[in-house]
């Protein structure tokens, strides 16, 4: 690629005991184009950002390299003038915007900061000028969130503003730093639409840094793939997902889940990227290559350019052809069928016309009290659970999908009684969990278990793997003895795929896919039934997912395991659910069986969730827009709750709340358009 705006040279980032964070690093951005930097977490990926902004922490150092902007030496400059390029040329995202932004300072004096500096723009020139950014960003009533505070604003308006603040500077180049990780779907969705857009209008160009496949295949002219700190491949977005070359690449591309792939393993990528400092001799994959051979363990691989401009760092490319046509037939078959050729057997029965249901739940609502006033006097609710009707049957996964604030959780919660519902029963193999007391509770609990989202902050720090799993034991008197307990810790250790000795170790000495494997531990440690998995996968990177998604496949076909599986990834739903159910605003609107929701969606909510995820393929196709954002659970909208966002509405739809209608008997949807009512 030639050069451009941005031109990175043999870049290198260590550790001040030597470690090397970001290795030999080059790449170049040219004007109005994106550049992506795909990996997993513990790649170098946001280290390399922060070395290009000049704001790597205490104890690491760019040692050598070139990084210049429009022909400007960036690692040259006093930092009196890098703080002019910061946010003046150069802006940057940052995954959490929670964090990022000042919860001490409103929206509009946040932006205005950035406009003094950059623009010497002040007063009442730069509220005209922050009203105006936080109205091209898509923020409604602008005026008015311009005195808000971050904390008053949802996970997708502080995303906007910390664009809008970006954009203040007018740079020259972004940096995006995992933009839209924790963001639903539909919101995602539109903020990738803003960055197109005002790339469009402003030219500037873009590096994005993400582990999301979909992402960079809309969003990507160009990308490189890292890998222990170094680029293992670089190439035109077309090029890479119409043929990946380095295996790394291709597992990635295998790990994916698909409705295609539901009746087999996904191909997880053994182990995890090496930390800094241990990467093996020779090729840094090598340890986790299926494709490997002595050389690759004994020297490390050069950089090599195809004929057709394609980059890649891998030994079966170096000239060695008898080598690499042993194995790249394999490699090719693997990435054509996009997963191991393993087939895993799935339930036939449908929970939806089951005779046996491990869980029937009726009309279940939770409200939650406003209270006002000395007196706390209740002056209204919030209805965050109202109404929801769902059955599981025996090793059968229901999916509970939707935007974050729709109730999900809650429902989940609920369901263990961990909130105490407020109406509506909940039968658990024959037996009914309302009403009970704790003792009563506490037995029934054992056979229903719950994998929360962040396994770090539900491991306790201060126990070791053997502590937290025989808690649960000692707790419900499962086992005779302590011998007989470690034992079963042992069994279930084997079960989730760590070793044995792994048991004397902490949380913290684990990688985020071996802590969700302790928390799967944990659940499995008292023989549930039922998991209630809330969001387990949605913080980890694609290949530490496929492995979980496996894992908790073969739990269910060994084990006879129910799932209840909460999510909004959608890929994850086509590949490992049996049933779907979508939920809006504390009510589920649209039920049926997978193929039927995602491949004939009747809602024009789940119609809008699924236009808005992103294929690999880079087909963005129409995605449906939704007015404004999820109103308050305090105050739903009168008749349909998604009226007020639906292109669809009619003057029922305002006026009553839609009645079930049957597309067919295993599919339901809430909708006017299918109830006769048009």
């Amino acid at each position: 690629m030639k050069s451009g705006l941005l031109r990175i040279n043999g870049l290198v980032t260590r550790l001040h005991n030597g470690a090397r964070i970001v290795d030999d690093v080059s790449f170049d951005i040219a004007p109005g184009k994106t550049f992506a930097l795909l990996g997993e977490s513990g790649c170098g990926k946001s280290m390399t950002a922060l070395s290009l902004m000049r704001l790597l922490p205490a104890g690491i150092a760019i040692e050598q390299g070139e990084i210049s902007l429009n022909s400007k030496d960036i690692l040259a400059l006093p930092e009196r003038e890098m703080r002019e390029v910061r946010g003046g040329q150069i802006a940057m995202i940052f995954q959490e915007p929670g964090l990022s932004l000042n919860p001490v300072m409103t929206v509009g004096e946040q932006i205005a900061e950035v406009l003094a500096l950059h623009q010497g723009i002040k007063n009442s020139a730069a509220e005209a000028r922050a009203i105006g950014l936080l109205q091209q960003v898509g923020i409604p009533d602008a005026p008015q969130r311009l005195h808000e505070y971050p904390f008053q604003l949802s996970g997708g308006m502080k995303q906007r503003v910390m664009i809008a603040m970006a954009l203040a500077g007018e740079p020259k180049l972004l940096i995006a730093d995992e933009p839209t990780t924790a963001l639903d779907v539909t919101i995602q969705a539109q903020v990738l639409q803003l960055l197109r857009d005002t790339q469009d209008k402003s030219g500037m160009a873009m590096l994005l840094i993400t582990h999301d496949l979909g992402v960079v295949a809309q969003m990507a002219h160009h990308v490189a793939v890292m890998y222990a700190g170094q680029i293992i491949e670089q190439a035109p977005r077309e090029k890479l997902f119409a043929q990946p070359l380095h295996p790394y690449t291709q597992k990635l591309f295998a790990a994916l889940p698909d409705m295609h792939l539901k009746g087999q393993k996904l191909a997880a990528i053994p182990g995890n990227v090496p930390a800094l400092g241990e990467a093996a001799q020779g090729c840094r994959f090598a340890p986790r290559c299926d494709q490997a051979w002595a050389l690759c363990h004994e020297q490390a691989p050069e950089w090599t350019v195809k004929s057709d401009g394609q980059g890649v760092r891998c030994h079966l490319y170096n000239g060695r052809t008898e080598t690499r046509g042993l194995r790249t037939e394999g490699m090719e078959q693997e990435v054509q069928n996009g997963a191991t050729p393993h087939s895993v057997p799935s339930p036939q029965h449908s929970v939806l016309g089951s005779n046996y249901s491990v869980l029937q739940v009726k009309d279940l609502r939770v409200y939650f009290p406003i209270r006002k006033g000395i007196l706390q006097r209740t002056v209204g609710h919030v209805k965050a659970v109202d109404g929801v009707a769902l059955q599981i049957g025996a090793g059968r996964t229901l999916a509970l999908v939707g935007e974050s604030g729709c109730g999900k959780t809650t429902v989940g919660k609920a369901l263990l009684q961990l909130l105490k519902p407020t109406a509506g029963s909940v039968n658990f193999s024959g037996a009914e969990m309302t009403g009970l007391n704790p003792q009563q509770l506490r037995i029934l609990r054992g056979g229903m278990q719950m994998v929360f989202q962040d396994p770090y902050a539900s491991l306790n720090p201060k126990m070791r793997v053997a502590e937290i799993l025989q808690e649960g034991m000692d707790a419900l008197s499962i086992g005779l003895n302590s011998t007989e307990r470690q034992q079963r810790i042992d069994v279930l250790l084997d079960q989730v795929g760590l070793a044995q000795n792994a048991k004397w170790r902490y949380p913290h000495e684990f990688s985020g896919g071996q802590r969700q494997r302790i928390a799967i531990a944990r659940a499995l440690a008292v023989n549930p039934k039922l998991l209630i998995c809330d969001e387990p996968t949605s913080a980890l990177d694609v290949s530490v997912q496929a492995q979980i998604l496996n894992l908790i496949k073969d739990l269910q076909n060994n084990l006879g395991l129910s799932y209840l599986f909460i999510t909004h990834n959608l890929a994850v739903v086509e590949y490992i659910a049996h049933e779907v159910c979508v939920m809006y605003l504390g009510r589920i609107v649209e039920r049926g069986l997978v193929e039927e929701v995602m491949r004939n969606a009747q809602h024009p909510y789940t119609r809008a969730l699924l236009s808005a995820v992103p294929r690999i393929d880079g087909d963005r196709g129409e995605v449906i827009q939704l007015a404004g954002e999820m109103p308050s659970p305090a105050k739903p909208p009168q008749g349909c709750h998604f009226h007020p966002r639906c292109s669809q509405a009619m003057d029922i739809c305002r006026a009553a709340y839609p009645e079930a209608s049957n597309v067919n008997s295993t599919h339901v949807v809430h909708c006017h358009l299918h109830s006769g009512n048009k």
